[in-house]
């Protein structure tokens, strides 16, 4: 079967949520959640570090917040950065 590629030029806020949300489970993706981990380092899961790394950002701590980036994505993928 021949595949054919296309480029778009669009914007994702030209699209509803709830389409996008719709697209990504009929492609397989079952969560609309942060995956489940912990960073032992801050003490805190996944859904806390994105928590704290918002209020960070918030307040303008910029180097804090990607410090809890850096932890956010050992926390939900295992990976360091």
């Amino acid at each position: 079967m021949p595949y054919i590629t296309v480029d778009v030029d669009v914007e994702l806020d030209e699209f509803d949520t709830d389409d996008l949300r719709e697209e990504l489970r009929r492609r397989g993706a079952s969560a609309d959640t942060l995956p489940e981990g912990f960073d032992p380092i801050e003490g805190k899961g996944t859904v806390e570090l994105a928590e704290a790394c918002f209020e960070a950002r918030r307040r303008g701590d910029d180097d804090r917040a990607l410090e809890l980036i850096d932890r956010l994505i050992y926390a939900a993928l295992g990976r360091i950065i």
